[in-house]
């Protein structure tokens, strides 16, 4: 699936039609990319956080993880990608459910991984996690995703171009924040707390 997207770049309208007959053809060809691809921003995670050290909102003093935190917190970040993928596919299965091109699932999971990889793709800037570059990144990559979100989701679900649409694409955009937060704030607490993942490493002298 993955050599389909320079396609959807160079024309976010004609590229998901290539994509959805695609998933038509091979339902499951997003699994490859839907594991693989979120270990790029999961790698560089740990790199950043082991490595170059994060500087908290309110201080400048950078601060670096143990491998063993570090490694944590790119598991759970990893986890948060896939959660997020697959319960926003569920979602936009519900949005759709009035709809006569309901998607099955494995089509729903092959949208919202494509639309996942500005985002995921914009994680890279991680492994030099300096605030002024991780927003505007992180930025950039939802405004990709957003805009791939509305101009293809007519022609991949097979929807007539309307308000309605807009409004479908809409909902989909919202559940997929609620989602990605959730399950942000879930995996994130879980490496902090239970697992005890917020471990840094101590300043020497």
């Amino acid at each position: 699936m993955i050599h389909l997207i320079p396609g959807l770049i160079s024309s976010p309208s004609r590229g998901w039609s290539p994509i959805r007959e695609h998933a038509n053809r091979h339902p499951w060809s997003f699994v490859p990319t839907l594991i693989l691809l979120p270990l790029l921003p999961a790698l560089c995670v740990y790199v950043g956080a082991t490595d170059v050290g994060w500087s908290l909102f309110g201080s400048n003093q950078e601060r670096q993880l143990s491998s063993t935190s570090a490694g944590l917190l790119a598991l759970m970040l990893y986890l948060t990608c896939l959660t997020s993928v697959l319960l926003s596919a569920l979602a936009t299965r519900w949005v759709l459910f009035r709809t006569d091109q309901r998607p099955a699932f494995t089509i729903a999971a092959t949208f919202t991984t494509v639309l996942a990889i500005p985002l995921l793709l914009a994680g890279v800037i991680s492994i030099l996690p300096a605030r002024w570059l991780l927003i505007p990144a992180l930025a950039l990559g939802a405004l990709c995703s957003i805009l791939l979100l509305y101009r293809g989701l007519p022609g991949y679900m097979q929807l007539k171009r309307n308000d309605q649409e807009r409004f479908y694409a809409t909902c989909i955009l919202a559940a997929a924040v609620l989602v990605v937060l959730t399950s942000g704030f879930f995996f994130m607490e879980l490496w902090w707390q239970p697992l005890d993942g917020g471990y840094v490493i101590p300043e020497s002298g």
